[in-house]
């Protein structure tokens, strides 16, 4: 890759962190009011953990750019809220999994169902071939950055 492909690069990833933070997830946050304490970090680790069976704190950490303290403190907010547990690794006594209570996996499937609706609201009147298009390069570019 040279420079100006790297630079490119560089401009098209941020700018579409800008444009999903502003075309999807602020219009989620600002319409779904299941949970009022929940704040924009909380969110961000219960979808992580969606996603995943368990996590460590470093790994979500890694994931989502938030500082040790910062994390701590937020997981145990939700642990708190019955949102999150924390459970012995079994291969590693040493080390802590973080993983979804059943509360919180059932609070993420219904906010998931309203995700689901609001994201086929908002593409009602796209032309279907471009929702198409559009899913298949997100699954490329998730495939290609699960490879890296």
């Amino acid at each position: 890759m040279n420079f100006r492909e790297a630079k490119e690069l560089h401009d098209l990833l941020y700018a579409f962190m800008g444009m999903f933070h502003e075309k999807f997830i602020l219009r989620f946050r600002r319409d779904y009011h299941g949970l009022p304490w929940m704040k924009k970090n909380h969110a961000k680790i219960i979808n992580i953990l969606y996603q995943h069976d368990h996590l460590t704190p470093t790994e979500i950490g890694k994931m989502l750019d938030i500082e040790k303290g910062s994390l701590t403190t937020l997981i145990d907010q939700l642990e708190e809220k019955g949102m999150a547990i924390r459970l012995e690794d079994p291969s590693d006594r040493r080390k802590i999994l973080i993983s979804l209570s059943p509360a919180g996996r059932t609070e993420m499937d219904k906010i998931m169902d309203f995700y689901t609706h609001k994201l086929n609201d908002f593409f009602q009147d796209v032309d279907p071939g471009e929702i198409k298009r559009f899913i298949a390069s997100l699954r490329y570019v998730v495939s290609f950055l699960k490879k890296m």
